[in-house]
């Protein structure tokens, strides 16, 4: 018998629906069930297209005994973190807590008044991988529960306390700090370039992240018009950037044959991908190659063919499998699916995407398969479980080659459509379209910029079309909605800003409307999550339910930090229109800037909104439409505000210039 998620709308939820776990989705009643019952909760956050959520699912939700114990002594609650990232924000750190790291699942245990007492990510069904078996777990926090109250409650009251003080204000009040400076700004990349692989490309070691946020700002560092900004240093922030885009690019992390990139590298060369696709790293991925594409004049031929054909790759994934019928974005691909050779299997990661030896001569001619193993490292012993490859770029094609991979990876395309493919998560969140809205407006300027006309027209309209779709389901008072019905974050509000502002850049007749609207949803930002006098704004809106904590991160995350995306909008409206709401950001990030430098790793979106406000902000005035506009529509440091006016023009701190194109 289906539990109550089977009437949810979300496809994770559902996922869970016939588990013999009485789940209850978070809300009033399941909570007022705690409290009338006395029996602690457990909170289960994942998400669709997560492959270790799956696993506990499958050893522990759909085992009989588990779920009994878990039914007898707990509340359980199953929750889509992409539904509810402030929960998965509020208890996350639990998990981070006890086991010194964080993930999905996320696995928390809670009392009535929802406390956190003890927390994990996935638990296996009994003792293995150095962790304890579920339902030992179980037992022993259903006997510290019963036995021992109020020691439990007193650890519970800790935690909570620790939660709330990982967001303590840590900077220090206004007037005690140096302030912002473009040497603050150096010290930080170059603070950055220290966790660079400079083999590999990208930061750090296993996994890897594509870590977008830390990119781009070291990009925008290399094009800043700064004499404090060395040679030295200008060159390597480009080459940091560049040489980690070519790594994943020509890695297994990218999807070589349908295009689209994978959630991160299980591997320190970008090889073996976690499975999963994820609209967000697409959408962050597609603006960074657009930007470097439409700024650097410098790139080789080998660069730009490299980073064009991975854009154009990924948008006819997109419009393949991502695109829904009302033009907005679903949200990811699972990372598992049921192998082509054994149907009613369970689901195995990365079935969908490898491929042995044999079964690439089996659907190539000899030509073809001698190629196609020599571009892409394709070995009899393979590089993935079980003698399987995963695609990798091993060496870059010459153009007699390119014409013999254009067929054989259109074979191998078709053959691959035959497999079981991986669930689709089916959700649309407003967060993650605005990316997309604002990826697909970069990727439109890089095609128009390589005289990719065609392809340059298709990106802005459909960027163009889930933007309007976006606005269409703003509420009257302004309120933008997450997903479904659940009131927004502050994401939704400030990454929908910055798409309408890069939706300019490639509709500059529409400018003057964009950034109306864009300046608006920054205001609703000030409105509803304003944290003053603390610095920087809430995630949640001042309405929204009340919680044990009411989080606010300043850092990045696989996405931009929301602080970081609103200083920016701040930047920009503050010099444009000096009104005092917007004179919020010149209190809060000169107290940032000891921070920023200390955590340049975590904080480039906030970096990336500094070097923004001492560079300018530019703003431009119309008329554009000659391809002679390009490099101004283009300059990340520019934005189009009006694209009807009769002369071009530049302005820069309320002064402007007449400009002439050429």
């Amino acid at each position: 018998m289906p539990n109550l998620l089977a009437n949810e709308t979300s496809p994770y939820l559902k996922q869970h629906a016939e588990n013999p776990v009485q789940w209850h989705p978070w809300g009033k009643d399941a909570l007022e069930l705690a409290r009338t019952s006395d029996k602690p909760i457990f909170l289960s956050v994942g998400y669709s297209a997560c492959h270790w959520c799956h696993v506990m699912a499958h050893e522990c939700f759909e085992n009989p005994e588990i779920a009994q114990l878990m039914n007898q002594h707990f509340i359980n609650i199953k929750v889509d973190r992409e539904e509810r990232p402030d929960l998965d924000q509020i208890y996350q750190p639990v998990a981070q807590i006890l086991t010194r790291g964080g993930g999905w699942p996320l696995s928390v245990f809670l009392t009535p008044d929802l406390k956190p007492f003890y927390g994990g990510t996935y638990f296996p069904p009994d003792d293995r991988y150095g962790r304890p078996g579920f339902p030992k777990v179980l037992l022993a926090l259903v006997k510290s529960y019963e036995q021992d109250r109020a020691k439990l409650n007193e650890r519970a009251e800790k935690m909570a306390e620790a939660v709330r003080g990982i967001e303590d204000e840590w900077v220090p009040p206004v007037g005690e700090s140096p302030g912002l400076s473009m040497n603050t700004l150096v010290m930080s990349a170059r603070n950055l370039l220290n966790h660079v692989d400079w083999q590999n490309g990208g930061l750090g070691g296993a996994p890897k992240f594509p870590n977008t946020s830390a990119l781009t700002f070291l990009w925008r560092m290399s094009l800043a018009k700064s004499d404090e900004i060395g040679a030295e240093d200008r060159k390597l922030f480009r080459e940091a950037v560049l040489l980690s885009l070519e790594k994943i690019r020509r890695g297994g992390i990218f999807d070589q044959i349908g295009g689209g990139f994978h959630r991160y590298a299980v591997d320190a060369t970008w090889s073996i991908p976690h499975f999963e696709k994820m609209l967000y790293d697409n959408a962050l991925l597609l603006k960074l190659l657009g930007e470097v594409l439409a700024t650097d004049s410098a790139l080789t031929s080998d660069e730009k063919m490299l980073f064009l054909s991975g854009i154009e790759k990924t948008v006819t994934y997109l419009k393949r499998e991502m695109l829904a019928p009302n033009r907005l974005f679903y949200s990811a691909q699972d990372a598992d699916s049921v192998p082509a050779a054994t149907p009613g299997a369970h689901a195995e990661e990365g079935a969908f995407f490898g491929w042995t030896m044999n079964e690439v001569d089996a659907a190539l001619t000899v030509d073809e398969a001698t190629i196609f193993k020599t571009v892409y490292g394709v070995t009899e012993a393979g590089n993935f479980e079980n003698g399987q490859n995963v695609f990798f770029l091993s060496k870059i094609a010459t153009k007699d080659e390119l014409v013999i991979l254009g067929r054989a990876e259109k074979k191998l395309f078709l053959a691959r459509e035959n497999r079981p493919k991986p669930a689709l998560d089916d959700k649309f969140l407003n967060s993650w379209n605005a990316l997309m809205i604002s990826g697909l407006a970069w990727a439109s300027l890089a095609f128009e910029m390589h005289e990719k006309t065609d392809a340059a027209i298709e990106c802005k309209t459909l960027a163009l079309a889930a933007y309007q779709k976006l606005i269409d389901l703003r509420q009257a008072d302004g309120r933008v909605l997450a997903t479904g019905q659940l009131n927004g974050y502050l994401d939704d509000y400030s990454f929908l800003a910055q798409s309408a502002l890069d939706l300019a850049r490639v509709y500059p007749e529409q400018a003057d409307h964009l950034f109306k609207t864009s300046q608006d949803l920054a205001l609703q930002v000030l409105k509803r999550f304003d944290a003053s006098p603390h610095v920087g704004f809430f995630f949640t809106a001042k309405d929204h339910e009340q919680l044990i904590h009411r989080p606010k991160s300043l850092f990045d995350q696989a996405i931009p930090s929301g602080n970081g995306v609103t200083f920016g909008l701040m930047s920009l409206f503050k010099s444009n229109d000096p009104a005092e709401p917007f004179l919020k950001l010149d209190r809060d990030l000169p107290r940032l800037s000891a921070q920023l430098e200390a955590n340049a790793y975590g904080m480039s979106e906030i970096l990336s909104a500094g070097l923004l406000e001492l560079m300018g902000p530019i703003t431009l005035k119309g008329p554009f439409g000659e391809r002679s506009d390009l490099k101004f529509r283009a300059d990340p440091f520019a934005f189009v505000i009006d694209g009807q006016g009769k002369v071009f023009q530049k302005c820069q701190n309320q002064t402007c210039q007449d400009l002439k194109l050429n």
